[in-house]
């Protein structure tokens, strides 16, 4: 192939990955900047370190295009180095899936895990080992095919969790035609690596320009629906100033009893009296306890991680705050006067999230009026 092809897909890769890092780096940078739970938000920074990478790979096409336009040069070197980026490529992505707002449930124990990391970390550790020995021909076959095939099969681990993930963040914001497009992209990208594995020089080329452009593309979208959601999101913390609460039990006509809150959101004309089972309403009367006692500072409690053991934290797991959301989801949909409002973003109105696993109620203790009436305690 001629030099002048190599030299141009570098180059492009070079020119375009770098603008797109800049860009992508830029928009994070923006919207993280005097943020103190900025760092909960890498997901859009790794992303754009992902596209670094590829420009990165384009200087290693320039740099060997002479070598790569000669039949009887020996590309083993080239080709274990740019698997090496590649891998450093995917190991990006996956870091970057933990931090993505939208994690489908199917993967999200694993994503969301403590031990994810540690799984990134170990299998692109492994992937970059072994390359290397193969590199060096000295336990394993010095082989272009099998330097290659560790990149696949880090690439192919990459795209299934990558694939459901896009789908999952753009169809939950309402994204549905991005969302085949993603899934589409994933089939061709997933494609592209393994016909990789083929003798032409000049498909590989065409089909890597093609799948980074449209990743890059699908990458600048999930950033700009990102911004969106966020805006949405700061528009409804902005209007907590109405958010008030109040908490009440009683007896209903058989003796039962009952779990009243009253809830006052932001944009609703009246309170709204919703009625809770035991064990949300206490978590709920708790955090609204904690904010009101302990100031502007305060108020935050612990959601246990699941490699606990010994310490006794104040919430099991995230299901305890999704049954609150829930009752109240559920009262709002049969009530015409309300405004319609997402499971997420009640979230966010409701619910404020700190460091290492800490929330606590966003409404300001001076809206809290808790019961007077003696609780029971919760099992």
């Amino acid at each position: 192939m001629s030099e002048q092809l190599h030299l141009f897909y570098g180059y492009w890769q070079i020119a375009i990955c770098s603008f797109a890092f800049l860009a992508l780096f830029s928009i994070w940078q923006h919207i993280t900047k005097g943020n103190d739970q900025g760092q909960r938000d890498l997901g859009l920074f790794w992303l754009s370190v992902a596209i670094l990478v590829w420009a990165l790979s384009g200087a290693l096409e320039v740099y060997y295009a002479a070598g790569l336009a000669d039949p009887n040069f020996d590309s083993t070197q080239y080709e274990g180095l740019k698997s090496m980026l590649s891998i450093f490529n995917s190991a990006f992505i996956l870091l970057a899936l933990p931090r993505f707002r939208h994690v489908p449930k199917v993967i999200r124990p694993v994503v969301r895990s403590e031990s994810w990391r540690w799984l990134v970390i170990s299998t692109f550790g492994f992937s970059i080992v072994l390359t290397l020995l193969m590199l060096s021909g000295v336990i394993i076959p010095k082989r272009i095919t099998l330097i290659s095939s560790v990149d696949l099969i880090y690439a192919i681990f990459t795209l299934f969790f990558l694939g459901l993930t896009l789908w999952a963040s753009f169809e939950r914001r309402g994204l549905t035609i991005l969302a085949y497009l993603a899934g589409i992209s994933i089939a061709f990208t997933l494609a592209a690596q393994v016909l990789k594995l083929g003798d032409s020089d000049f498909l590989k080329i065409l089909l890597n320009t093609t799948f980074k452009t449209i990743l890059i593309v699908l990458f600048f979208a999930l950033a700009l629906s990102w911004v969106e959601e966020l805006g949405k999101s700061a528009r409804s913390i902005l209007s907590t100033r109405n958010l008030a609460i109040q908490f009440s039990t009683g007896r209903n006509h058989q003796n039962r009893r009952e779990y009243i809150v009253h809830l006052q959101l932001p944009e609703a004309q009246d309170w709204e009296r919703i009625y809770f089972t035991a064990k949300p309403f206490l978590l709920l009367h708790r955090f609204a306890e904690k904010r009101k006692t302990e100031g502007i500072d305060g108020g935050w409690l612990e959601i246990q991680p699941k490699t606990a053991v010994k310490k006794d934290y104040d919430i099991k797991d995230y299901n305890e705050i999704g049954r609150i959301l829930d009752t109240i989801c559920s009262h709002m949909s049969k009530s015409d006067s309300l405004p319609t409002i997402s499971k997420g973003d009640l979230k966010e109105i409701l619910f404020e999230y700190g460091k290492s696993r800490r929330i606590r109620l966003r409404v300001q203790a001076e809206h809290i009026e808790l019961t007077s009436h003696t609780l029971p305690v919760s099992s």
